[in-house]
């Protein structure tokens, strides 16, 4: 999909120019996955993690209040409470962190002190060693140090500060904060060099990455007085937000203020440039540019760069306190696509324990299942699951944990949550037919369409041609079109311009895959 270009200057028919809830695969287009409600829930979230078991077992679901005021942990149907005794919450403006180190889970906000929990441990508490006065927009896990970022001492802000921890061992916290010490590995730097603030760091092999809101630089072990030395990688990028780089295959790919690029530590790329670059930062709103997040799909290959968006496609409109849009890469196959979301405020990969099996729900009957049908008992699949909030106006009337998953092919067997699945569609426009030899003093005159499709309810799919005379028109479109792949083999249209265009979609819980088709076309005299 490539929404930056001018339509007419895609030479490429197979490339669509609009669209979203699709995802393209082994040469087809398809449906994206489907929102699943994994549980409800009785708080608003405002981020997800997930923890890996001690020994054996399943992940640990953990999701945080927006305003960090609660803390639950999702035990099947039931929730623990991991809440610190006292824990007052604060402003939502400010994202929340995560990490893992060692056995131990951490959690941080700006507006309070690192939060910890070890195994077998009841729920989270305060760092024991960490300052009571000092905070960190971000805290992060490197090699066998805890890395605070963009630090506060005692009521004043250091933006380019970093801050290490003395080296931990399993099971416990840091021992140590301190920097004067001479007897562990404790230490902080404020980086003079850097001229903006940092946003987040992640590790990348053997290097931690620090990312300012216009640069990016390297954090190297070395040992010594210094034990860690600074670097500057790039100029001209940086990070959107906390939270907004993922590490897939050795690289880091990266939500930016102006990009969606990627890089190996060496050399940096955009991945979304002439492609859909424009279309998501024109939308962008940059005013809650502290909602936006990344989300990596392994099984699926994709990076989801989550964000508000005002786009003219959107199916959640004006969002306020989460994302309504997901602009997604597969890295495997270099296409991009766009999914809605239902006001979500984070997301992580975990396995799951609570889905329901097949003797659960006596009223669940082939017909009435929606995808496949499997149970998730001895499931250790890794799935994609997302926090949300309530928006009335948009329909979504309450807090939820979602699991995405595929309708055709996936193995999260939970009920697609209707209320917020949107319908899907891809459509191409200002198709001149230059490739062919026709010039663009011509008319087309667009006959015939014989689909190669395949849909599980045809009723809920639709077709619509168009066609314009100039180049940046939007095309007259016809009336939607059905068409019933087991019982028609083509659908007969009567559309003439100079620019071509055509629109594939579907409502209802149904999967697709569209192939192409052919066409047939008489092309008319000159005007």
């Amino acid at each position: 999909m490539v929404t930056d270009m001018n339509p007419a200057d895609i030479e490429d028919p197979s490339v669509f120019t609009a669209g979203v809830n699709v995802r393209f695969s082994n040469g087809r287009v398809s449906r994206g996955p489907a929102p699943r409600t994994v549980a409800l829930l009785d708080f608003e979230p405002g981020h997800a993690l997930s923890i890996p078991p001690a020994s054996g077992g399943y992940d640990e679901i953990v999701m945080v209040s927006a305003d960090f005021s609660t803390i639950k942990r999702l035990n099947g149907s039931a929730y623990d409470d991991l809440t610190p005794p006292g824990q007052v919450g604060s402003s939502e403006a400010q994202p929340i962190t995560s990490c893992f180190l060692g056995g131990v889970s951490y959690l941080n906000r700006e507006s309070h002190v690192p939060l910890f929990k070890a195994p077998g441990d009841p729920g989270y508490s305060k760092i024991p060693a960490w300052p009571d006065a000092d905070r960190c927009k971000v805290l992060r896990a490197f090699k066998d140090q805890l890395i605070a970022l963009g630090v506060t001492k005692n009521g004043a802000y250091y933006p380019t500060m970093v801050k290490w921890s003395d080296i931990t061992g399993f099971g416990v916290p840091p021992g140590s904060w301190d920097p004067t010490s001479t007897t562990n590995s404790a230490g902080e730097n404020i980086v003079n060099e850097m001229q903006h603030s940092i946003v987040d760091g992640l590790a990348l092999r053997n290097s931690f990455i620090v990312y300012c809101t216009n640069s990016v630089w390297q954090m190297d072990y070395v040992g010594g007085d210094f034990i860690f030395a600074f670097t500057k990688l790039f100029d001209e990028r940086g990070v959107i937000n906390a939270n907004c780089v993922v590490q897939v295959a050795g690289q880091h790919f990266v939500f930016d203020r102006n990009d969606l690029y990627v890089h190996d530590g060496i050399e940096q790329r955009s991945i979304a440039d002439a492609k859909v670059k424009e279309f998501v930062f024109e939308a962008l709103d940059t005013s809650r540019a502290h909602l936006c997040f990344v989300s990596h799909d392994a099984r699926l290959t994709e990076i989801r760069f989550c964000y508000p968006s005002a786009d003219r496609l959107v199916g959640f409109h004006n969002p306020t306190t989460g994302c309504n849009r997901a602009a997604v890469y597969n890295y495997a196959n270099g296409t991009w696509t766009f999914y809605d979301l239902p006001n979500v405020t984070g997301s992580c990969r975990s396995s799951l324990i609570s889905g329901a099996s097949w003797d659960d729900d006596d009223t669940l009957t082939w017909d009435t299942a929606e995808g496949l049908f499997a149970t998730t008992e001895g499931d250790e699949s890794q799935h994609v699951l997302f926090v949300g909030r309530p928006d009335l106006k948009a329909g979504i009337t309450a807090p939820r944990l979602y699991g995405y998953d595929l309708i055709a092919g996936g193995v999260l067997a939970l009920p697609i949550e209707r209320e917020v699945l949107k319908p899907s569609f891809v459509e191409r426009t200002g198709i001149d037919l230059d490739s062919l030899g026709k010039n663009l003093t011509q008319y087309v005159h667009l006959q015939t369409l014989w689909p190669q499709l395949s849909i599980d309810y045809p009723d809920d799919g639709y077709w619509q041609v168009g066609a314009s005379e100039l180049v940046n028109v939007e095309p007259q479109w016809s009336d939607e079109l059905r068409f019933d792949p087991k019982t028609e083999a083509r659908i007969d249209v009567n559309e003439a311009g100079k620019y071509l265009a055509y629109r594939f979609g579907v409502r209802g819980i149904g999967d697709f895959k569209l192939s192409g088709f052919d066409v047939q076309t008489v092309v008319r005299g000159r005007r």
